[in-house]
């Protein structure tokens, strides 16, 4: 029998979850995105990331980067049952459009940011969305990438030098 303090650890736990979810939703799917190239398969790994982790019993030393390594893994298994299609990423990897207040020009750059993007090889780009939009630093990323740190760094610098 589950013991009332093991209720109450599970609970906090789905709390943090939750606040994580709120306040990195569009990162957290920007991160799949770039991985997936599919803005149904993204949302697929994010649904499938977050069924996973309601299902943990004790919460990672840092869970906000551990939240992202299970998204960015169930990201990569879709890649590995089906291959990404060959289109391009789409301008979503930004917050929803402002609506009518956001420009042409505004507009045109994200198309081209998502665009160039794709130039890139499949780690500089991961590694530049998770640094850019997802916020982590490059040592959360080296962690949950299992890469040195090194490694890490120069993908995002080798990754903007082709962006620029």
């Amino acid at each position: 029998m589950e013991s009332l303090g093991q209720r109450f650890k599970v609970t906090r736990l789905n709390g943090a979850l939750e606040r994580i979810y709120r306040n990195y939703r569009q990162p957290l799917y920007t991160c799949a995105l770039a991985v997936t190239r599919c803005p149904e398969r993204a949302e697929d790994a994010l649904q499938e990331a977050f069924y996973r982790l309601f299902r943990l019993e004790r919460a990672p030393d840092n869970l906000r980067a551990y939240v992202f390594r299970a998204v960015r893994n169930a990201a990569v298994d879709s890649i590995r049952r089906s291959p990404p299609p060959s289109e391009p990423l789409s301008p979503f990897i930004f917050a929803p459009e402002e609506g009518p207040r956001e420009t042409a020009e505004q507009s045109e750059f994200k198309r081209r940011a998502a665009e160039v993007l794709l130039t890139l090889s499949d780690d500089e780009r991961e590694t530049i969305v998770q640094h850019l939009w997802g916020e982590l630093s490059f040592q959360e990323i080296a962690q949950l990438r299992d890469s040195p740190l090194g490694t890490v760094s120069s993908w995002y610098r080798r990754g903007i030098e082709k962006l620029r």
